[in-house]
């Protein structure tokens, strides 16, 4: 019985040495795996791993993992909508925050300071003050203002500006940027004015280049003269059939792209994306040319949109592991060919010639790209906005004059 109870003791001893033995292996590959980021990719930009630019940026990822033992998961998703990028965010939060990604890429018409203070987190000690500096003014367009000032919520990366497009470059067509030139030569526009919460983006524009300003603490108030100058502008462009109603139904330049390019005999003026238009003059070799969105007084600008980084994990260490692969992404001779793969403008300004198809105008982004202003983010400023844009909308369908509409806002407001 001895000998039996000495046996059963020795064998359970190597069982449980075994056993440690495993578990330590296991242990020690967990440890020495790579640790895993989960990226969300927005699919207005890269729609499927097909495409040229999934490969250029599978590669430079490749490169960052084996050089950093930190590997990138990809996921692309939709955005504007229910399952979207930023829905997601703010549903994951409570419900199944396990499934919420450490970094993702969204518009900056998304990006505002309630998204930011309760899903985002600060990007302020994370970055190098080198890589900072090469986004120069840029960086702005990440920052949000809170209590303490302004802060960086988001790490800029690619550029859209909203700007005008001409069909006939030889008739001075860089010119035609006052509301009188345009009129003058009987020039059609073309613009995306729906809006369904707010005023858009091209009249916002308008407005405030003929006086208006931007919100106050979320509110807008209203610059009478200003709306009434940019509402005749529209009110003539109707009455000589040069603009039509059907602009109040195009969400984006889309709508129109494609009759745009069938009339380039016919002299128009359209806003489009700056993505747009070098795919246009890319791939199609359109004979246009680029030019600031139409004001009062000819000294127009643009509207500054875009994408820009978020990181989403509350884990101080994840949150490091993704500052690591944000740099990586922003190395100059990748963001440049990324860009450029896919017609956006890169949000550092050195490598912006790098960036553009052979057939851009580079120091007119550069000097546009120094002006623009950033878009009235959507829901904000008040009850204003859309009352400026039921304005424009009675305008456009003839059921009140310039002056009428113009009234009619200032009246509304001060019932309020």
């Amino acid at each position: 019985m001895r000998r039996l109870f000495l046996q059963a003791s020795l064998i359970l001893l190597l069982l449980s040495s075994t056993f440690a033995s495993a578990q330590d292996s296991s242990n020690q590959a967990e440890s020495s795996a790579a640790p895993l980021l989960k990226v969300w990719l927005p699919a207005p930009l890269i729609s499927d791993e097909s495409g040229d630019a999934y490969q250029v940026l599978s590669e430079h990822t490749a490169e960052f993992s084996a050089s950093n033992n930190i590997e990138a998961s990809y996921r692309i998703k939709d955005v504007g909508r229910i399952g979207g990028i930023v829905a997601s965010i703010r549903a994951g939060k409570e419900v199944a925050p396990e499934a919420l990604p450490d970094v993702a890429l969204i518009r900056r018409r998304d990006f505002g300071a309630a998204l930011a203070s309760e899903y985002l987190q600060s990007l302020e000690s994370l970055f190098s003050s080198s890589l900072l500096n090469d986004l120069d003014d840029g960086v702005e367009f990440g920052q949000i203002p809170l209590d303490s000032g302004l802060s960086l919520y988001g790490l800029p990366y690619f550029f859209d500006l909203l700007h005008s497009v001409y069909t006939q470059p030889g008739a001075a067509a860089r010119n035609l940027l006052s509301f009188d030139d345009m009129l003058s030569d009987e020039v059609a526009f073309l613009f995306p004015a729906a809006r369904a919460n707010g005023l858009n983006q091209t009249f916002y524009l308008q407005y405030l280049a003929a006086g208006g300003m931007t919100p106050d603490d979320g509110v807008m108030t209203i610059n009478e003269d200003a709306l009434l100058t940019v509402l005749e502008f529209y009110d003539v462009l109707v009455q000589r059939g040069l603009i039509t109603a059907d602009v109040l139904t195009f969400q984006s330049p889309a709508a129109y792209a494609a009759d745009f390019a069938n009339q380039l005999e016919r002299p128009q003026l359209a806003i489009f994306n700056a993505s747009e238009y070098l795919a246009m003059i890319d791939q199609q070799a359109i004979n246009v040319v680029a030019g600031e969105i139409p004001t009062a007084d000819g000294n127009g600008s643009s509207i500054l949109n875009g994408w820009l980084w978020v990181i989403v994990t509350p884990d101080r260490g994840r949150q490091a592991l993704a500052a690591r692969f944000l740099e990586w992404m922003m190395e100059p001779a990748f963001h440049a060919e990324f860009s450029r793969a896919l017609y956006h403008l890169p949000s550092q300004p050195a490598i912006l010639d790098q960036s553009l198809p052979p057939a851009a105008d580079s120091q007119f982004f550069a000097e546009l790209l120094q002006s623009a202003a950033l878009p009235l983010p959507e829901g904000e400023g008040g009850t204003a906005p859309r009352l400026m844009q039921e304005a424009l909308a009675h305008v456009l369908h003839r059921d009140l004059s310039a002056a009428e509409a113009t009234r009619q806002v200032v009246e509304q407001l001060a019932e309020r």
